[in-house]
């Protein structure tokens, strides 16, 4: 993991540092920021690292059954939302400290999941992409279904993002897809 740093000095010229972290055994497959200090990261080889910028090392390393495509963090839920090869949302929450386990999965894609985005106005609401051509919104307060379907593509949808009142959604088929909420 390659993280690029700006430093200024003198408010004016920028020159830029280069920091590289290392610690995944398979590919880095997404990143997000938790705070101006720490950012995770999934990967294929079935971890969520928790790394700390200051210490320039992984804090934090999180075992899952399954290869990991996807992250985000929600600063207002607290919890992080991963999506995996094996078709669930997990949600962890990363306070528990050596004792971290599965807050809760959610159930409902049929393949891959391809992409996590937490509501930026909402701490219980987030959004998932897949493989299986759709985008899912879901309230993690019930992990028994999702509550919409954002549209279905015509491929797989690679990414998902939230924006407030609107989500956008990307996918093989060469399309994004704007839902309002």
């Amino acid at each position: 993991i390659v993280c690029y740093t700006l430093y200024i000095s003198s408010g004016i010229n920028a020159e830029y540092g280069i920091l590289t972290l290392g610690g995944h055994a398979q590919v880095a497959t997404d990143c997000v920021w938790k705070d101006n200090s720490q950012i995770l990261t999934v990967s294929y080889d079935m971890t969520v690292k928790l790394w700390d910028i200051q210490l320039m090392s992984c804090v934090e390393t999180l075992q899952i059954n399954s290869a990991l495509q996807c992250v985000d963090w929600s600063d207002k839920a607290k919890l992080v939302a991963t999506g995996s090869s094996d078709r669930y949302v997990r949600l962890f929450d990363p306070r528990g400290g050596s004792e971290k386990i599965v807050h809760s999965t959610l159930i409902g894609h049929e393949t891959w999941v391809s992409g996590v985005s937490w509501s930026p106005i909402s701490d219980v609401e987030l959004i998932s992409a897949s493989y299986d051509n759709t985008t899912l919104l879901w309230d993690i307060r019930t992990t028994k279904s999702y509550l919409a379907v954002l549209g279905k593509h015509e491929d797989k949808v690679l990414c998902c993002a939230w924006d407030e009142g609107r989500v956008v959604s990307g996918s093989a088929d060469k399309t994004l897809r704007i839902s309002k909420l």
